[in-house]
């Protein structure tokens, strides 16, 4: 049988060769090399989902490892590029998704020792759903972001003028990154407020209020009315181009905030603990 050590040594290769050779593939204008690194990027995910099956991510005594959740949020991100590339047809978004999954796993090993203290009357199906919601939708946000920035990033060279030949070329069009930052944020929208509705939920039983002026409660309050403000532009006022971009983008680096300074500066329910 398979150690995790050695599962979690096959799934970092796939990953890196998956980000070399999509890299190469752009820069060489290779559909035979960018298609390569899709492939290689579904085996790196196939290889983490039957680590994740097989339990190789159970939680420490005394909580969750934090290792465990940027691993799993690396696993969201690989499904969510996964689903662009078969529901758009872009392989871009995966070969994006490629290098972020790679440096999660790779950031994860020196926090396997970090732990997310969890409530016992949360160690339920329940708190699944409430975490699984959450990175579902982070992973969508990271790709929003992705496309987001290279909108800004691809719109600011066209209009200054600058040379579109060769690599830049096989950059998707616009309104493609349009496309996917439109996908991915209403999509995400209704699971991070399946994953805020279900946390709030379940703090009263457990904190003794549903809102217990958190940290994180708070700047997850906040990233989600500004997710609802993204949302509801999208689809009532028909937002387009830099302004969803430029939203998306300050969402997911709030997002970041939130994961990296809150969980591990300030003092909070989720705070991350070493053993």
């Amino acid at each position: 049988m398979i150690s995790p050590e050695a599962s979690t040594l096959i799934t970092l290769i796939f990953y890196a060769l998956a980000s070399i050779v999509g890299l190469a593939g752009m820069i060489m204008r290779s559909p035979l090399w960018r298609r390569l690194g899709c492939w290689l990027a579904m085996a790196g995910f196939i290889c983490q989902t039957l680590m994740l099956a097989m339990g190789f991510h159970k939680a420490l005594p005394g909580g969750l490892s934090l290792g465990a959740y940027l691993q799993m949020l690396a696993w969201f991100v690989l499904l969510c590029g996964l689903a662009v590339w078969f529901k758009l047809r872009q392989e871009a978004a995966l070969l994006f998704a490629a290098p972020l999954g790679l440096m999660l796993f790779a950031m994860s090993a020196p926090y396997l020792s970090a732990l997310v203290q969890v409530p016992p009357s949360l160690k339920a199906p329940f708190y699944a759903l409430h975490i699984g919601a959450l990175f579902l939708s982070l992973g969508l946000l990271a790709l929003a972001f992705a496309a987001g920035a290279l909108f800004l990033f691809l719109e600011g060279r066209i209009k200054s003028k600058q040379s579109m030949k060769g690599f830049w070329q096989d950059m998707p069009a616009l309104s493609m990154l349009d496309k996917i930052n439109a996908f991915t944020t209403l999509t995400a929208f209704p699971l991070y407020t399946l994953g805020i509705v279900a946390g709030l939920i379940w703090a009263k039983p457990v904190f003794g209020a549903t809102v217990t002026g958190d940290p994180k409660e708070v700047i997850s309050i906040v990233v989600w009315l500004l997710f609802a403000v993204l949302f509801h532009n999208r689809l009532a006022n028909g937002w387009k181009g830099r302004k969803p971009a430029r939203l998306a983008i300050f969402i997911f680096l709030l997002c970041l905030f939130s994961i990296i300074v809150v969980n591990t500066f300030m003092d909070t329910h989720h705070a991350f603990i070493r053993r």
